[in-house]
């Protein structure tokens, strides 16, 4: 079974059995993939130079460590803390992601769709 399947079933397993799923992955490249699911939880992930995250569900409060490569987020109310990243995707309603230092030398590419979603350097 292919790693993109894989990552699917997965996702769809732990949707109905568990309120709240992560996953890393490694490619053949060695960049990690952090896939977070799930409604109403709290986790912190460590990402390493080259880690995607992809975070999705509602009113969850998720902290990265480390440097992340990208950062997307779907869903509502999400609250995610991000300590690096060169970009941050957004999608969704009322969520809020703060990242407190730069890659680099330029800040993270932000991109969003929907209402009420907050991007910020923290301060």
């Amino acid at each position: 079974m292919n790693r993109k399947l894989g990552a699917a079933v997965f996702m769809m397993v732990a949707c109905t059995f568990g309120p709240m799923a992560a996953a890393a992955q490694e490619d053949s490249e060695g960049e990690a993939t952090i896939d977070v699911t799930g409604t109403g939880e709290t986790s912190t992930h460590e990402c390493k130079p080259g880690s995607t995250v992809e975070i999705t569900g509602a009113s969850n409060n998720v902290t990265l460590t480390g440097e992340c490569k990208s950062v997307t987020v779907n869903g509502s109310g999400n609250v995610v803390k991000v300590e690096a990243t060169r970009a941050i995707d957004v999608t969704g309603a009322s969520n809020s992601v703060t990242w407190k230092r730069v890659i680099g030398k330029s800040k993270p590419k932000v991109s969003h769709t929907g209402m009420g979603n907050k991007i910020a350097q923290a301060k």
